[in-house]
């Protein structure tokens, strides 16, 4: 059966140990200009709402901004998911973020061409050289690029690519959907024939608006309005995302939730902005 350009309910969440057997090279920590790499040991981590406790300890790197927020990192999860996407790509493949590195090493053993697309020159001087390491070891031709992914999908496709892996929001909020789809409905004109869109997280972003949906519905239809202006006084991009499911559901009570939960993530995959 021929694959879909793009596959809602493909989850990188998906538990597999084999990405405790791929081993990958980690960046040097140290002081870089406008962040820094920390490192740090964990025998145990929450991986995707699960609490896992690891075989053997696992030394970690994070990328910290000036301000110290934690800004990415190669724990579990990450590498869970950077894992499964990996293994979901083939042939020539565009990659919308650079990350720390760790979904390149994972892909290079079964892919064609890589190009990669990175808005933060100072993270290409410092991730470039580890990609390439990798790349080489199994003869894969990479170009990074420094430059925002999102233009060059706007503009006329002059590759075609069998795999296009974007992984350019910075957390796994259910907000981030409507930019998500945008991205993808950019993405997919760029594809080969059977080519295929990855989207880092997406099924956990549904599963996150799905739960705010049930939420929701569960109020009284009189008081749904009301209740979600509340909860979003300091959200705004949620309240515009939920108040369609508002304005379709006006005044029905809920008779079947797991029929109106269908509607809500078909809603969310097509939404954009």
């Amino acid at each position: 059966m021929e694959l879909q350009p793009f596959d809602p309910t493909f989850d990188d969440c998906t538990w597999t140990d084999a990405w405790t057997r791929v081993p990958v090279i980690q960046l040097v920590p140290g002081e870089y200009p406008g962040f820094s790499i920390r490192t740090w040991r964990i025998d145990e981590a929450d991986v995707c709402g699960q609490r896992v406790r690891l075989s053997h300890p696992l030394d970690v790197r994070g990328l910290v901004t000036a301000d110290g927020r934690l800004w990415m990192s190669d724990v579990p999860q990450e590498r869970l998911m950077m894992y499964n996407n990996a293994q979901a790509s083939r042939g020539d493949v565009l990659v919308g973020g650079l990350g720390i590195g760790l979904y390149p090493q994972y892909a290079v053993p079964h892919i064609r061409t890589l190009t990669i697309v990175e808005q933060s020159a100072a993270l290409v001087e410092v991730v470039e050289p580890v990609v390439r390491i990798a790349a080489d070891a199994h003869r894969v031709p990479v170009e990074v690029i420094t430059g925002d992914v999102e233009d060059v999908l706007r503009g006329e496709p002059v590759a075609r690519y069998d795999t296009i892996f974007l992984d350019t929001w910075d957390t796994l909020d259910a907000a981030h959907l409507p930019t998500v789809n945008r991205l993808r409905d950019l993405a997919i004109p760029h594809l080969s024939e059977g080519g295929r869109v990855l989207l880092w997280g997406y099924v956990w972003m549904l599963r996150l608006f799905e739960e705010a949906c049930e939420r929701l519905l569960q109020v009284a239809p009189a008081e749904r309005y009301s209740w979600l202006r509340v909860m979003t006084r300091q959200r705004p991009a949620v309240w515009t995302l939920l108040m369609p499911v508002v304005e379709h559901f006006a005044g029905q009570e809920i008779g079947n939730m797991d029929a109106a939960l269908a509607w809500c993530r078909d809603y969310a995959t097509r939404v954009t902005v």
